[in-house]
């Protein structure tokens, strides 16, 4: 070695040197895992519009608590005290409600919701824990709360000057007498399991979790109701959202008609089954599951709309909603009695999307147009009504354009989505 190179293998030393000396061993050669602050209990309260959790940690947590694709939105921060709470709506924030039968014959509600406990209050990491958190509800929790409804039952119940009506609800069960404490017991009784709830779950529910989804899957919605005998319901404005109401798009509309087939058609009532004083009866759409772009928690809300007696029918053939208000007309609206929101959500993933997405994004990056099998050219407008169709007749939407349709990321009122068959364009446009 020449006594150049010497000198400058000496100078290169001296740099290392004191540069590698200057950091402990703990910082340069990590021998320790990375500790997570574990959870020593969870205290739980919920009812039919709140669901508050208390996690009490190991040592002091100052990140930050929050539910699952609602990190900004739906979240509690670390205060450097051992326990942190988080107060949920019931609505939104990706809570769900689910059902099973108990051994006694009753329903047992539960609320599900996915929280992340991220051990530093701005990054993730991989001591960051999920956790997937149920709270059962009591039944009292759940009870239908319509004051328009129990002072509607009583007074028909009580007073005899509406004949016909009296006898209508001895007809419907209630057969004792139309006095006394008796009858008052037999009502309250019955006023205590009235109740309405909504479900979502795939139609093929065998060997899998109820609670997720696929984009095109066929999703069942359930909308559930035990009330008195004589009290009539249908379902009405129906819309889905993304859990906070930053977007949405109306599904079923005033009258109980689908705004859009594509994305929901209409329910089908079943029949109606006596149990006591009271009768069940579900509501029924099967539908495409969906979702919008930024979130993978899809929630449903709609109105249940009580009436005396049988809610009127409405012919959601008509063209226009106003044709059909002439034919609900004779339909009193002292007649309807009160309105009641009911809500859930589902976990709706899109692996084939997000894979056909990367896919796209490299094939850009190679300046590839990506390719779709439209069928022919057509036109879709966005309306107040929803996505329309600018052809009446022709083949079906395939596959590739309902995703499309389903997924656009924020269609407004106005715009339209211009689809060209292959032989004069691939892809499509928003004009």
């Amino acid at each position: 070695m020449t006594k150049l190179h010497q000198i400058c293998l000496l100078c290169f030393l001296s740099l290392v040197a004191p540069l590698e000396s200057a950091f402990p061993p703990s910082l340069r050669h990590s021998t320790h895992p990375a500790t997570t602050n574990k959870i020593k209990d969870v205290t739980l309260s919920c009812d039919s519009e709140n669901f508050n959790v208390t996690l009490m940690m190991q040592s002091p947590f100052k990140g930050m608590l929050f539910a699952k694709d609602f990190a900004q939105e739906c979240k509690s921060i670390g205060t450097f005290s051992n326990s942190v709470i988080i107060s949920l709506p019931t609505s939104g924030c990706g809570v769900r409600l689910s059902s099973f039968p108990t051994e006694n014959g009753n329903v047992q509600m539960v609320y599900t919701v996915n929280l992340v406990i991220q051990q530093d209050r701005f990054l993730r990491q991989i001591t960051d824990q999920e956790r997937v958190i149920k709270c059962p509800l009591k039944e009292s929790d759940f009870l239908l709360k319509s004051n328009a409804l129990v002072r509607t039952l009583k007074n028909e119940l009580t007073r005899g000057q509406i004949s016909h009506r009296v006898g209508r609800m001895k007809d419907a069960g209630w057969s004792k007498e139309l006095e006394g404490k008796q009858l008052e017991d037999e009502l309250n009784e019955a006023l205590a399991s009235a109740r309405a709830w909504m479900e979502i779950v795939p139609e093929e529910v065998e060997d899998r979790p109820s609670g997720i989804l696929q984009v095109g899957e066929t999703a069942r919605l359930s909308v559930k109701s035990t009330l008195p005998a004589g009290i009539g319901w249908r379902v009405v404005d129906c819309q889905a959202h993304d859990g906070l109401g930053d977007s949405s798009q109306k599904l079923i509309d005033a009258e109980g008609c689908p705004v859009d087939e594509l994305l929901m058609p209409s329910l089908t009532y079943g029949p109606i089954r006596p149990i006591a004083l009271m009768s069940h009866q579900e509501a029924v759409a099967r539908f495409p599951a969906f979702k919008f772009p930024d979130r993978d928690r899809l929630h449903l809300s709609c109105g249940l709309q009580f009436c005396r007696e049988a809610c009127p029918k409405v012919d959601c053939s008509s063209e226009s909603s106003e044709s059909r208000d002439e034919k609900t007309l004779d339909f009193a609206d002292s007649d309807i009695l009160d309105r009641l929101e009911v809500y859930n959500s589902v976990e709706v993933v899109a692996p084939e999307i997000d894979d056909l997405e990367q896919g796209d994004r490299l094939q850009a990056s190679d300046g590839i147009i990506p390719k779709y099998s439209f069928e022919k050219t057509f036109k879709i407008s966005i309306t107040d009504r929803g996505v329309q169709r600018a052809w009446k007749e022709g083949p079906p939407i395939n596959a590739d354009i309902a995703v499309y349709i389903r997924t656009a990321p924020k269609l407004r009122k106005g715009q339209e989505l211009v689809f060209m068959e292959p032989s004069q364009r691939h892809g499509s446009h928003c004009a």
